[in-house]
């Protein structure tokens, strides 16, 4: 029978899953309560599949004492040949991602532990790797993506006067461009924002809240929406997102984001509807999780006197992380009127276009 790559938490040994619980759900004065007490949901989901990884790998190759330590059992031999594994099957990112997993768990499983070690062999796969995928090419000036939402909900206000079908579509991927790069939350709290409970209005003008155990980070997120954008979520929430539910079969749910076919969307629907719609407007795809490097990049580009605030634009704990993967402004002023020179030319030759198909 082929064994799993993965074992799921209920799976593990039995002293791994005591300590589990007990880094979840901390005594008062456990140095766990400073590491996995305080990690979202989500975030929990991706650390334990990688140790489920880790334990499924030392039980195939006979190496998983059930009543050793997690501590005891990782060696620097095995992590080796653990990597080994993983090279042969997963990118080189996606070793890096899981071995940083590895790394966080077994800190939170055995805290008084040196894991330095552990840690640099983390840091050096990610150095080999390089980054996941070159995002220099799909870089647009945030205002162009701004500009992009608006030009969106304009046109489908225009398409529903005249009765047409995508007009709802048009709407509400407008909104969710404009809505992303204003506020640039990640794809998964993008996708779950629900009426009265993430977006809720605030006197004139509309936010976005989420809750710490909602976050990848732990970190609560409370932002303000433009106020430019409150008659444009109105028109949504009362035209737009009633037409898409009416297509369905009428199950209630304040989910914000409505599929064509009446239903709540899934995270690969929205993050496709972004990429279409980024794709025909700049001639390549921006996807959701780029939105947050463009904002922080415009940050320092446009207002450097006010980069200290991007730590919390994009809920990190300090402004290194934000510089390291997102702060990609080298280089971006320099093209920034080619950007706009294409974005005229497109326009231009979408006019010509549409003149010469009028009856």
């Amino acid at each position: 029978m082929t064994r799993p790559l993965s074992l799921k938490v209920e799976e593990w040994p039995a002293i791994d899953r005591r300590l589990w619980l007990g880094a979840r759900n901390p005594m008062r004065f456990d140095r766990r309560s400073r590491i996995a007490g305080r990690w979202s949901e989500r975030r929990c989901r991706i650390i334990c599949q990688a140790y489920g990884q880790w334990l499924a790998f030392l039980a195939r190759t006979d190496s998983l004492d059930p009543a050793e330590l997690p501590e005891a059992r990782a060696t620097p031999e095995r992590i080796k040949a653990f990597v080994g594994e993983l090279q042969a099957r997963v990118s080189p990112w996606s070793v890096a991602m899981m071995v940083q997993a590895v790394h966080r768990m077994l800190v939170a499983l055995a805290p008084d532990h040196d894991w330095h070690w552990l840690a640099a062999v983390a840091a050096n796969l990610k150095r080999i790797a390089g980054p996941a995928r070159d995002k220099r090419p799909h870089m647009v000036d945030p205002r162009q993506l701004y500009a992009l939402g608006i030009d969106l909900l304009v046109e489908a206000r225009r398409l529903a006067a005249d009765g047409r079908y995508h007009a709802a579509t048009t709407g509400r991927d407008g909104l969710m461009i404009a809505m992303l790069i204003a506020c640039p939350v990640r794809i998964a709290n993008l996708t779950m924002i629900e009426l009265g409970r993430h977006l809720v209005a605030d006197g004139d003008v509309y936010a976005l809240k989420f809750s710490s155990e909602e976050t990848k980070t732990g970190r609560e997120i409370a932002a303000e929406l433009p106020a430019e954008l409150t008659p444009w979520v109105d028109d949504y929430l009362r035209w737009h997102r009633e037409q898409l539910l009416a297509r369905g079969n009428g199950d209630a749910t304040r989910r914000l984001w409505i599929s064509r076919w009446g239903t709540p969307m899934i995270e690969h629907a929205v993050r496709d509807q972004i990429k279409k719609r980024t794709s025909d407007a700049f001639g390549r795809h921006v996807w959701p999780h780029l939105f947050r490097a463009i904002a922080a990049t415009g940050m320092v580009d446009h207002a450097p006197e006010q980069s200290g605030v991007i730590p919390d634009l994009l809920g990190h704990g300090d402004f290194y992380t934000s510089k390291r993967y997102y702060v990609l402004s080298s280089g971006t002023l320099a093209h920034e009127a080619v950007q706009s020179t294409m974005l005229e030319l497109r326009t231009a030759a979408a006019a010509r276009l549409k003149a010469r198909t009028k009856p």
